[in-house]
């Protein structure tokens, strides 16, 4: 197994870890420096020699994480040079295999390709699959809206995030081979925000034929319209102390002043700016706009219940309060009401918290998932819905199947991701992870999910809403809590 492999770039070197060979930072763009930063990708610059891949490159710039409390910790080396992946390959015998294209999620802020917990060494053993990591430009450095900047010569693009998974997989299509994939069987597969970026690239042109499955594990499908991104990109010129005229002087910052200003201004996101993303994803499935890709798409049970990491105090949440919560989350006072009584009605034992976990849940993970999935089913393309119901437990008790959860089955890193300790050793949850990798692999060698360890999982029809819950006992369900997703028909 050679260590050793040519590129069109250069020589790469990387490591042979228990039966799969690693590379860590593969170039797959020119470096996003100097004038280059706020810039679209360029194509990478060849290297002399042999380049060494094999520890772990610098990450993408950014803040602390949020979740500091459950031992997420940002990575040591943080680099504006970021646009690198990792890449895990179970052999270079001649058999071209099938190659799974990862892209991280942490609110397009926080992540890395090499964070431990998300690391692809055993889905690519388990799988006999190549599985690619990739790093994008995160927070303002990907995301700024460049419409309210005032420019000297040329239109700089938005959405820089976006086109740098572009660029990655223009670089998977090209060089994958070398290292024993298949340019010709990829799948993109997003968590969180990754999943939501993927669902971007569904309904991109310029993304089209670069892959030809997808999975989106969680996906919020939130972007920005014009007038909110201006809105981020002018508080963030605040925080600096510059006005759109002054915008050159931002390629000569430094980065912790932008992360800075960043965390002042709140959060990017992906802006529908009408050139490489003319409609939000939700708008797109509506429209019929998105690629008629084979499909698997879900969320966990209890998304939002991460935010009782951040909030302690919704745990206590009283009734009074749960409609002005609502509120402040984003929905309209009649709405909210509305949302109040109608899960109420089915969950009469339900306390206050978990009444408005439910709501957010759906509001803001399931259904827009259901949509989407919807719209490519009702076109013909095999769509797969699941759900994540495996509850975590914390000193203060069950924590519910909330956003991340799924990450260290997926991936088989119970013992290393920060989550891991949230979840008990136990012959359930191995037996989990084998099901879920199994049927994740299953997908990516052939467009569908069904596998030996998983069973049967049949596709998603509108009519039917067929559901497969991972859980101790995973299981298909038929439409599962019907009266709660016909609720928000009309409203996501």
């Amino acid at each position: 197994m050679p260590l050793v492999v040519d590129t069109r770039f250069g020589r790469v070197r990387g490591r042979l870890d228990r039966g799969v060979t690693v590379f860590h930072g593969i170039p797959y763009a020119a470096p996003p420096v100097g004038p280059r930063r706020f810039e679209a990708p360029a194509r990478a610059e060849p290297w002399p020699g042999v380049l060494d891949l094999r520890e772990p490159g610098p990450a993408a710039p950014q803040n602390a994480p949020r979740l500091a409390s459950l031992g997420a910790v940002a990575p040591a080396a943080q680099s504006e040079d970021c646009l690198r992946l990792d890449l895990y390959t179970p052999g270079f015998d001649g058999l071209p295999r099938p190659v799974l294209v990862f892209v991280h999620g942490g609110a397009f802020a926080e992540g890395a390709a090499s964070d431990p917990g998300t690391r692809g060494r055993r889905l690519a053993r388990g799988g006999d699959m190549l599985v690619v990591s990739v790093q994008y430009r995160l927070g303002a450095l990907g995301f700024l809206d460049p419409a309210e900047l005032a420019r000297t010569s040329g239109t700089p693009e938005a959405n820089l995030g976006l086109l740098d998974v572009i660029a990655a997989l223009e670089w998977v299509r090209e060089e994958i081979d070398a290292f024993g994939g298949d340019p010709r069987n990829v799948t993109l597969f997003g968590e969180g925000s990754g999943a939501t970026a993927v669902a971007c690239l569904l309904g991109a042109q310029r993304a089209a034929g670069l892959f030809g499955r997808a999975i989106l594990a969680s996906a919020s499908l939130r972007v920005d319209t014009r007038e909110q991104s201006a809105r981020r990109t002018r508080a963030f010129l605040d925080a600096l102390g510059l006005a759109p005229a002054d915008a050159r002087k931002l390629a000569d910052l430094r980065v912790p002043a932008l992360l800075e200003a960043q965390a002042r201004a709140g959060g990017f996101r992906p802006t529908v700016d009408g050139a490489l993303l003319r409609a939000a994803p939700l708008e797109a499935a509506r429209s019929g706009a998105l690629a008629k890709l084979p499909l698997v798409i879900g969320t966990n049970r209890d998304e939002t219940r991460v935010l009782d990491f951040e909030d302690p105090s919704l745990a206590a949440l009283e009734r009074a309060a749960l409609v002005p919560r609502l509120r402040e989350r984003g929905l309209d006072a009649a709405l909210a009401d509305a949302a109040v009584s109608a899960y109420t009605m089915r969950r009469r034992d339900a306390s206050p918290a978990e009444l408005f976990h439910a709501i957010e849940t759906d509001r803001c993970f399931r259904v827009p998932a259901l949509r989407v999935a919807e719209s490519l089913a009702a076109v013909g393309a095999p769509t797969f819905v699941y759900e994540f119901a495996f509850s975590g437990a914390s000193r203060q008790g069950p924590t519910g199947a909330f956003h991340g959860l799924e990450q260290p089955f997926l991936f088989g890193t119970r013992r290393v991701h920060p989550l891991g300790a949230l979840i008990e050793d136990s012959a359930d949850a191995k037996a989990l992870s084998r099901r879920m990798r199994d049927a994740l692999a299953a997908f990516v060698r052939a467009g569908n999910p069904r596998s030996p360890l998983a069973g049967p999982w049949p596709a998603f029809g509108a009519s039917e809403r067929d559901t497969l819950v991972f859980a101790t006992d995973t299981r298909v369900e038929r439409a599962p809590r019907e009266g709660e997703r016909a609720f928000w028909d009309g409203a996501v």
